[in-house]
């Protein structure tokens, strides 16, 4: 019984031993000298990992990469999958390579906080915002060259801010802006708050559109696409329940109300028409609901010639139009 125990128990060691570790990342501040050390180790970690992948599958030759950090992660993120990642070597170095990245990314998650709060004024949630200032930080860490010696943290403030420019360019407004676009509108709310500070005046479009350089055209094109949606089942004030779709016209409801009106004024003229001549105009022009006919096929009903239904149709016809001019109607009441 003791040596069963004794062999599940080193059963379960080695099991241990062999999974992988947890590995737990530190948001503590580096220091100089230790960002530097931890860059060049990431470097150095990123160009093996790229040769061996090379080594390891011919077929990745025609692919290589240049020696800049930004080609060689997209190399590494695009060839390094599961299957190349079942070589030892590969799969050591690319660990290597997750953990130092991820050691990069956790010291200078206080930064990429920081510059998402300047952003909490926009549509998007502080959650949302956190995390693509922290997919901003990744790519800084990705296309960051140790050569230029300045600090991580400069370098990755700038694709931080840029991330975040076009994630809320993106989902702020129903309209998808540019980040050139949103750019824009900053100035105008600056430009417009100082107009209307100094002035004691609200600014005129013609204002703003001076004082930022850009065309009236332009300028209004902007503030409606980024005008604040409302909702058709809003309440025009607190104080009552009408609604914005209650005072938005029935377009349909006109079109019958026009369609019975040039129905009604048809019927009535056509009362000083002769009776072939209202019969040959029914056939004519479905006016009675049973489609309409040719005049071959009219003359054929009616036993007299193709030639004679087009004359009463024009006769008829005219006299239509000579009694809608007597009493002022329109033409549109009538057949064309």
């Amino acid at each position: 019984m003791k040596t069963r125990r004794r062999k599940r128990q080193a059963r379960t060691e080695e099991s241990r031993a062999m999974a992988p570790p947890t590995m737990i990342y530190s948001s503590d501040l580096l220091t100089p000298e230790e960002e530097r050390e931890l860059l060049a180790d990431f470097w150095e970690i990123k160009s093996e990992l790229v040769r061996v992948l090379i080594r390891n599958f011919s077929r990745l030759r025609q692919h290589r990469p240049a020696l800049e950090p930004w080609p060689m992660a997209q190399f590494i993120r695009d060839h390094c999958d599961n299957e190349a990642r079942k070589v030892a070597a590969v799969r050591r170095l690319h660990d290597r390579y997750i953990h130092l990245k991820h050691r990069l990314a956790s010291a200078n998650i206080r930064l990429a906080a920081h510059v998402a709060k300047r952003f909490r004024h926009h549509a998007l949630s502080y959650a949302d915002l956190l995390q693509e200032a922290v997919c901003g930080l990744m790519q800084a860490i990705d296309r960051f060259d140790v050569s230029h010696g300045t600090r991580l943290a400069t370098y990755a403030t700038w694709w931080i801010r840029q991330t975040l420019q076009i994630a809320v360019a993106r989902q702020s407004h129903l309209v998808s802006l540019s980040p050139h676009h949103l750019q824009e509108l900053g100035l105008l709310q600056q430009e417009s708050e100082a107009l209307a500070h100094g002035g004691k005046h609200l600014p005129s479009p013609q204002e703003l559109a001076s004082r930022t350089g850009s065309s009236l055209e332009h300028l209004t094109h902007l503030q409606t696409a980024t005008r604040t949606p409302v909702s058709l089942n809003a309440v025009l004030d607190d104080d009552s329940d009408f609604k914005l779709t209650e005072a938005m016209p029935d377009n349909d409801s006109a079109t019958q109300q026009q369609n019975a009106e040039r129905q009604e004024a048809l019927q009535f003229l056509m009362e000083n028409l002769r009776a072939r001549e209202r019969k040959v105009l029914d056939l004519r022009f479905g006016l009675s609901g049973n489609g309409t006919h040719s005049l071959r096929q009219i003359g054929h009903l009616l036993r007299i010639s193709k030639e004679r239904v087009r004359q009463i149709q024009n006769r008829a016809l005219e006299k239509l139009r000579a009694s809608a001019e007597r009493n002022g109607w329109e033409p549109s009441l009538l057949l064309s």
